[in-house]
């Protein structure tokens, strides 16, 4: 199965990848393509010109910093501000055009998961906002675990995915998702004191409306600060079908605050603190509904020391704390004024340093350090819905060490070995459990035709493998089923941790003037094979009866997870271009059946031109999904659709900003795979940014 749907995406994106070329101008024949030299990779002595974000310099999978490009990894990074692809005001935006990415957003909820590689829910995939761990649970239908966060504070988004970056803590069988809010250094420009920006969307459809303003001021070059606060409010949107999807609607304040301290050369101290107020309601796909007030807070200390002259320390130490409050009303029914409450505190620290060393002709890259989290979840239900017995309490506490070695020979031969400790303790009233893992990693990279024509060419193999230990609510969750589907949760406190078992072959690839003299061609692409040991799924005993079925969270053996992923990006100054593609197969080894959670097949392509004096930037983007028919006995499969969004962005002044957005063109009427809800038809999305320094 997974090979026929590689050899249609395949086939379907060397289709759009030919016509993109064939479009391009001057794609004839030219001289040999230069190489990218390692200084313009990092930023040094390059055209002025926009980045390829491919090129940009990014959180690595060992905590240091690298471009994706030269990175041993699949490794993506979103800019918010990129201006060759459409607004991202939204989660599903923001990882659309990332490989083997989704973000799973129930229609009646805001909170976002993210499924990498057909894994997520219950910290399979590690959420982190500025160094802080997010680790909010709540059971349901939808994603079992969400982060509540405004999108319009973020700055950068870098994904890593796969088992292989377990210097960022444990649990992360799925990947990593590391995102960092606005910087008063990313803000003002080197020649300013002060600035303020003002934002402000509008959308049709669902009657979007967003205001906020960012201002930062720096008191010395020691000293700066930033301050940023934005509002949104949104109604009920319609399909394209013009049918209004119940419970889509939601008012959202945020307002982040954050210091730069320079306290001594090469020394930086950052401290943030960000607050989100989410206002909804929920309860779309039953006759039960709730109003929802949602507050979310992180409050993070991170402490940088980065001198290129000290090759034995380069630290980097942060502190934080997370707390989610979620407050849910019932506003039918029997218990109508009734509520529950899910309220989890999340309180960690991590700490890393890299020595460089070299030993005769070999260059090592040693990194090492440790982590820990504490979990405290605080859980209650007066409204009858058994909301504290299916998310229940208790205390859950991870913590670990790493140390891992990248060893460069040359130019052409990168090997890195790894090991992580991992320990972990759950605790409630009822039950008590722990466990502890080492996991290894080793990775080989080379580059095997440097001085030919096909330089710039790096190949890639790991194997890795991660741990993860089961969630207060898998071990814990009991009560019987609301309504007539009586049936019983059943909690097992024998639940034993996952194991990842990550075999990934990759390749990169870089040129500079590949068809002209001032483009550039960027790509990645990778094959991987994910086993996971004493895998977690819930498992329904139909008995015929309801009041004698249970449902229960067991191990179920061996889950496999096949894929194969496609990022490439092109830039000829005038024109520009970029791809992904992700395919991933998923089974359950005991019974052979398909695991829910594997998204369909998709492909994104996205191309454009400027004008304008590169002012001006107007593109399409065609997102191709596939049907999704491999799917367990139990779950419902989706049809295939593909969407037409029209951008454009023009840099007005130095000062003035606009931009507008079509979204889904056509109409067209879809349901995501797993989504109860249709999603949104025809919406047409205005901005204007306006900007004042000095």
């Amino acid at each position: 199965m997974l090979s026929k749907r590689i050899e249609g995406l395949l086939a379907s994106t060397a289709i759009m990848g030919v016509s993109i070329v064939a479009a391009m101008p001057g794609a004839v024949a030219q001289e040999a393509p230069a190489v990218v030299s390692d200084q313009c990779t990092l930023g040094v002595d390059c055209p002025a010109q926009d980045e390829i974000l491919l090129d940009t310099i990014t959180v690595s999978v060992n905590r240091t910093k690298k471009a994706p490009v030269n990175t041993l990894a699949s490794v993506s990074v979103v800019r918010l501000d990129d201006a060759t692809k459409p607004a991202m005001t939204t989660y599903s935006d923001i990882f659309r055009g990332i490989p083997g990415v989704k973000a799973s957003i129930d229609a009646d909820d805001p909170g976002a998961a993210v499924n990498i590689r057909g894994l997520e829910g219950f910290g399979r995939v590690a959420m982190i906002v500025d160094g802080a761990r997010q680790n909010f649970q709540q059971a349901g239908h939808g994603p079992n675990g969400a982060f509540y966060l405004d999108p319009s504070l973020l700055e950068e988004v870098t994904v890593l995915r796969g088992p292989v970056a377990n210097a960022y803590g444990s649990g992360a069988i799925g990947g990593i998702v590391n995102m960092r809010t606005v910087s008063p250094s990313d803000f003002l420009y080197d020649d300013e004191t002060w600035a303020v920006k003002s934002r402000s969307v509008l959308g049709t459809n669902d009657g979007h409306a967003e205001t906020g303003v960012t201002g930062a001021y720096r008191f010395s070059d020691r000293f700066a600060v930033l301050g940023s606060f934005n509002f949104n409010r949104a109604s009920d949107f319609e399909d394209g079908d013009g049918n209004a999807v119940l419970n889509t609607g939601e008012r959202i304040g945020a307002g982040l605050l954050k210091a730069e301290i320079k306290p001594s050369d090469y020394h930086t101290v950052t401290l943030g603190y960000l607050a989100n107020n989410f206002d909804y309601d929920r309860g779309a796909r039953t006759a039960t509904q709730y109003d929802v007030d949602l507050y979310e807070q992180i409050a993070s200390a991170r402490w940088e020391y980065d001198n290129p002259d000290d090759k034995l320390f380069n630290v980097n130490a942060s502190i934080y704390y997370t707390q989610t409050d979620k407050d849910e009303t019932r506003t039918t029914g029997t218990y109508a004024g009734l509520g529950q409450s899910f309220d989890i505190k999340t309180a960690g620290f991590d700490i890393s340093n890299t020595s460089r060393v070299d030993t005769g002709s070999l260059s090592h890259a040693l990194t090492y350090g440790g982590d820990f989290f504490r979990d405290d979840v605080a859980t209650f239900d007066a409204s009858g819905s058994g909301g504290d017995l299916y998310t229940p309490s208790g205390k859950r506490q991870a913590y670990g060490a790493f140390i891992e070695d990248a060893i460069s020979y040359s130019n052409w031969l990168e090997i890195i070995g790894g090991l992580r400790f991992d320990g972990y303790s759950l605790d409630s009233a009822d039950a008590s459990t722990d466990g502890r893992r080492l996991s290894p990693k080793v990775t080989v990279g080379v580059k095997p035709f440097e001085g030919t024509i096909a330089e710039g060419l790096q190949i890639y193999g790991t194997y890795a493998e991660g741990y993860r230990a089961p969630s207060v609510t898998e071990t814990l969750i009991t009560g019987t089923h609301p309504g007539s589907a009586n049936f019983t949760f059943l909690p097992n406190p024998n639940l034993s941790p996952e194991t990842a078992h990550n075999f990934e072959m990759g390749v990169n690839y870089a040129r500079n003037g590949v068809f002209a003299a001032d483009d550039r061609l960027r790509l990645k692409t990778a094959w991987f094979h994910n086993r996971i040991d004493n895998f977690i799924d819930a498992k329904f005993n139909m008995t015929g009866n309801w009041a004698t079925s249970t449902y229960q969270y067991v191990n179920i053996g061996q889950g496999t997870l096949t894929g194969f992923e496609l990022e490439a990006a092109y830039d000829a100054e005038r024109f520009f271009t970029s791809i992904a593609a992700s395919v991933v197969d998923g089974k359950n080894d005991d019974t052979g059946e398909a695991l829910a959670t594997v998204p369909a097949a998709k492909i994104v392509t996205t191309a454009g031109m400027r004008f304008l004096d590169r002012k001006l930037s107007v593109g399409a983007q065609l997102e191709s999904v596939f049907a999704q028919n491999d799917v367990p006995s139990t779950v419902s499969s989706s049809d295939a659709y593909n969407l037409v969004n029209l951008f454009a962005n023009w840099q007005a002044t130095d000062n003035l900003s606009m931009g507008v957005e079509v979204r889904n063109l056509f109409d067209k009427t879809y349901t995501e795979y797993l989504s109860d809800e249709p999603s949104a038809g025809m919406s047409v999305m205005f901005t204007l940014n306006a900007r004042f320094g000095g």
